[in-house]
């Protein structure tokens, strides 16, 4: 094999030494990346969507009067002054929608009304009894019951006697509470859950508006949906993972193989310490040259070095040490080059 393809193997192994190094740098940190990536996805999907609805409807009955000149008074139609109003009757309507639609369904149901006096004495919590009493309550899912001022009026009076020994409420309210427990059996899922809507029905007092009766929130909803989460696998991620391993796996290969290529034909190092014992007895004439002498076709092969030493001395010129490719010994002399290649094998 001569030295110029020796040369040419040594200069391309050690380029794609290095190519595939850089490569399976790449090809690692890849493989770092796509594992850094999720694995599996979250995948959300609704098996269905319901919603619980609780209406409330009132009509009061006033007594005769100037004001509205009308004996009726519906939601939205006026303030519903205490002294105007006789008593309210009020209905309660509860649905439930969902789709798809409900198989089976079934539902119970408790209304519970409570009487405060905020600020004066706790939340009294009335019996079934005596919410049938007083407020004529029905026991059906959808309830009516009757507010009537008078009766409701003198029940908080009652109290109020009993804890102060006078009359001091004239703010309280009436809260009824239905706490509805609904089991339905959809195709694609099973609801079971409490939709508890509450209705304040507030006797206030006001400085400018006198004494009145509220009624806000008269409708009430709860919407609500089952969902179903489930991982899925990514295969983008699963195919990134994969392809990053086969190009470390091949690109490691290549990368072993060019170093093995490139570390046999390298050219070996030369021996320092043995080309500087050859060339001490010339030390004085010779100097170390930094970069390659100018090409010429007017170069001249020395047998030695002792002869090289004289046309040193004849031409008065140093003798130049190149270390690159190989370690040579030269003069030049204008456009000639005196030249002696050390032989390392002799050394």
């Amino acid at each position: 094999m001569s030295e110029t393809h020796q040369t040419r193997i040594e200069k391309l192994s050690k380029i794609l030494f290095i190519v595939f190094a850089c490569l399976t740098v790449i090809s690692v940190l890849s493989i770092y990346y796509t594992h850094q990536l999720p694995m599996y996805k979250t995948r959300t999907e609704i098996l269905c969507k319901y919603q619980h609805n609780g209406s409330y409807y009132y009509v009061a009955k006033l007594k005769p009067n100037v004001l509205y000149n009308k004996t009726i008074l519906k939601p939205g139609e006026g303030t519903l002054y205490t002294a105007l109003v006789e008593y309210i009757n009020l209905t309660f309507i509860y649905t439930f929608n969902s789709s798809p639609k409900p198989q089976s369904i079934q539902v119970d149901h408790q209304t519970t009304v409570h009487i405060e006096s905020p600020g004066r004495w706790p939340i009294r919590t009335l019996s079934q009894s005596e919410a049938q009493e007083i407020f004529q309550l029905s026991k059906n899912l959808n309830f009516t019951m009757q507010i009537n001022c008078t009766k409701v009026k003198r029940f908080v009076e009652t109290i109020d006697k009993e804890i102060y020994g006078t009359i001091r409420s004239t703010t309280y309210n009436i809260k009824i509470t239905s706490e509805i427990h609904v089991k339905a059996n959809l195709t694609t899922c099973f609801i079971n859950e409490t939709f508890t809507p509450q209705l304040t029905i507030a006797f206030k007092t006001d400085t400018e508006k006198g004494n009145y009766i509220s009624i806000e929130n008269l409708q009430q909803t709860k919407p609500g949906s089952t969902l179903k989460t489930e991982q899925i696998l990514s295969p983008e991620v699963q195919n990134l993972r994969a392809i990053s391993i086969i190009a470390t796996t091949i690109t490691t290969i290549v990368l072993a193989t060019s170093a093995i290529i490139y570390f046999k034909h390298k050219s070996p190092a030369p021996p320092i310490k043995a080309i500087e014992k050859f060339i001490a007895p010339y030390k004085d004439l010779i100097a170390k040259a930094v970069q390659k002498p100018p090409r010429t076709e007017n170069t001249v092969k020395i047998e030695t070095l002792e002869d090289l030493a004289k046309i040193a001395e004849i031409l008065a010129r140093p003798i130049l040490l190149i270390k690159e490719p190989e370690p040579t010994l030269i003069v030049i002399d204008q456009n000639v080059i005196y030249e002696y290649r050390i032989n390392l094998e002799s050394l």
